[in-house]
């Protein structure tokens, strides 16, 4: 009898997921927005950015998943949820969502702080099922979270007042910083499939898988850094020119004296 009321209880704040929808495996990184210690818009070896990017890389590849990340969050989309509950083996093959989530948020912190070279980060998760329609949807609605929420954090360390407002006001207000390419980078989220970078607007618009050749950020960035490093050389030639002419006006006045 108090088994079977007790195993009610449980069964009642626990959902079960669909195994023919893709599955949803959402995490969000414990107080990381408003850590000190993290700067989101660095990406380097062992940093946050870096070590969020190789997890999102492995686990899309192990899942042969879409992934969306950016800010602090993570999603995985699996469009067959058995790879994942095989992959977990939780009790029974459960496919309920309460004992998948506790099961993979498990994974991803082991994977997350073997790279990760500073103080231990834990994770909030929550998983779901969608509808095989609502994928590029879904990634729209994570990747608008993930611009809001790194252009307040790109604001607020600037220390730029009226920090909230529409979005576009505020994407504004950031380009005004020479740094805003950092955050133009990763402002709307970074896309990967099956352990691959994609670009996302492509996905978004026309459902399309278009890889990301590995140099092909660099090259980008670094025409960025190559036109700035053009117009600053610009700006001391045409100075130095002025100093020159400056100097020789005041050697024909001395002259014509």
């Amino acid at each position: 009898m108090w088994n079977n009321y007790f195993y009610q209880i449980q069964t009642k704040y626990s959902m079960r997921l669909s195994l023919k929808n893709p599955l949803v495996l959402r995490l969000d990184g414990r107080g990381i927005t408003s850590n000190k210690k993290i700067n989101l818009m660095n990406k380097y070896k062992g940093g946050f950015a870096d070590s969020l990017e190789k997890s999102a890389k492995y686990f899309s590849k192990r899942y042969h998943c879409l992934c969306i990340f950016g800010s602090d969050e993570i999603s995985f989309i699996v469009d067959d949820p058995n790879i994942v509950i095989n992959d977990l083996e939780p009790k029974d093959k459960s496919n309920y969502s309460n004992e998948i989530i506790a099961m993979f948020v498990q994974y991803f912190f082991n994977y997350f702080n073997s790279i990760y070279k500073s103080d231990k980060v834990f994770w909030h998760g929550k998983c779901f099922s969608i509808n095989k329609e609502k994928k590029i949807s879904y990634i729209k609605y994570r990747s608008r979270i993930i611009e809001n929420v790194l252009v307040t954090y790109f604001l607020k360390r600037k220390k730029v007042k009226n920090k909230n407002g529409k979005i576009d006001e505020r994407v504004e207000k950031a380009k005004k910083f020479k740094d805003y390419e950092k955050l133009k980078r990763i402002q709307k989220g970074i896309l990967y499939y099956n352990g691959e970078k994609i670009k996302l607007n492509d996905y978004i618009n026309d459902g399309k898988i278009n890889i990301i050749k590995k140099n092909q950020n660099k090259v980008r960035f670094n025409k960025f850094f190559n036109q700035r490093d053009k117009n600053n050389a610009k700006n001391i030639e045409q100075k130095n020119t002025e100093q020159k002419n400056n100097k020789n006006k005041i050697t024909a006045r001395k002259n014509n004296k």
